[in-house]
């Protein structure tokens, strides 16, 4: 199969080109930073560095190709509004528009299983049949959702659709190695409740399998969650992960009830105040990472024929291979 993959340096993207040649594919990759990435070393691949804002020049280049494989988003989690809007919404919407004209007969988008994480209510074994939540208050998860809808709604015969919502994506280079590995190591990163509440996780190898999958399935319009399987508790799994990189693992926890206002305090005197950097604590953190959360998988088995080929102990046991801390 011929696809253009978007999002082609990030995290996802850049595991999904080495299983997508292993499989056969032909890809035309969109990087963000195209001067940085040594092509020569992927066979079968091609580098197209156009605005993916630009509908008839996207729509040319995509001409004669099968699938468009959607990755690229804007992951930024404070003040960034209008960058999650205009990346993951706006963006999505005309690179549907150019996969329409182009006669594209596969969109794959990669939402998040965060977009039906009700913050006011139970986030246990939830299926896709679940209602998505209002979430404006969260504007990543909110921006993932809205342009989910864009992707599903615009499935018809001509283009089929699949949205996956992967939980919690882990890996080598990760968020634990952007970000909460460092700050574990400063000290300035601990639990919620102890860490002690389910969570589902979903190893980088484990979701592209699940793209495999998806590129062979009939289905249309209908959107996957994608996991490890069943849940761990937070605590347990996070502190594996960071002993694999090599980072402390805390022992600083705050209460849940504690979380959400020290927050938005926290939110505020960034907001008000000539202070650097960004707020140590955001309420869409809170939301991510200090509530129970579960999915079932059941429908990407149905569907796709979805299993996780990969345990946690595989991919930690591949992640501390791979760190040299």
């Amino acid at each position: 199969m011929k696809i253009f993959l978007t999002g082609a340096s990030g995290f996802v993207g850049s595991h999904l080109i080495d299983s997508l040649i292993a499989e056969g594919h032909e890809l035309v990759c969109h990087f963000r930073t195209p001067q940085a990435i040594d092509i020569q070393s992927h066979s079968n691949t091609a580098v197209w560095s156009g605005s993916l804002n630009d509908v008839e020049s996207l729509s040319k280049r995509l001409q004669g190709l099968d699938a468009v494989i959607h990755c690229a988003a804007e992951m930024k989690l404070w003040d960034s509004e209008k960058a999650l809007l205009e990346t993951n919404v706006f963006m999505t919407k005309n690179i549907l528009e150019s996969a329409k004209q182009a006669g594209i007969k596969k969109f794959i988008y990669m939402s998040d299983a965060s977009i039906a994480k009700n913050p006011l209510g139970q986030n246990l074994n939830i299926s896709e049949s679940r209602a998505l939540p209002l979430l404006k208050d969260f504007p990543y998860s909110h921006s993932k959702s809205q342009a989910e809808q864009l992707v599903l709604h615009a499935g018809n015969e001509a283009l089929q659709t699949i949205s996956l919502r992967p939980s919690s994506v882990w890996g080598k280079g990760d968020i634990v190695d952007r970000l909460l590995g460092r700050a574990a190591d400063l000290n300035k990163f601990g639990w919620f409740d102890q860490g002690d509440y389910l969570f589902s996780t979903c190893y980088i190898k484990n979701l592209c399998e699940a793209m495999n999958k998806s590129l062979l399935s009939d289905s249309n319009q209908e959107s996957f969650f994608i996991s490890d399987g069943p849940p761990m508790r937070f605590r347990q799994w996070m502190s594996m992960r960071l002993k694999a990189g090599k980072y402390k693992v805390p022992t600083l926890s705050i209460p849940r009830s504690f979380a959400r206002p020290l927050a938005r305090f926290t939110e505020n005197g960034w907001k008000y105040l000539p202070l650097r950097g960004e707020p140590p604590l955001i309420r869409e953190m809170v939301h991510l990472m200090a509530h129970p959360f579960s999915v079932s998988i059941q429908k990407a088995r149905d569907q796709l024929a979805y299993e996780a080929p990969y345990t946690i102990e595989d991919g930690l046991l591949e992640v501390e291979k791979s760190t040299n801390r």
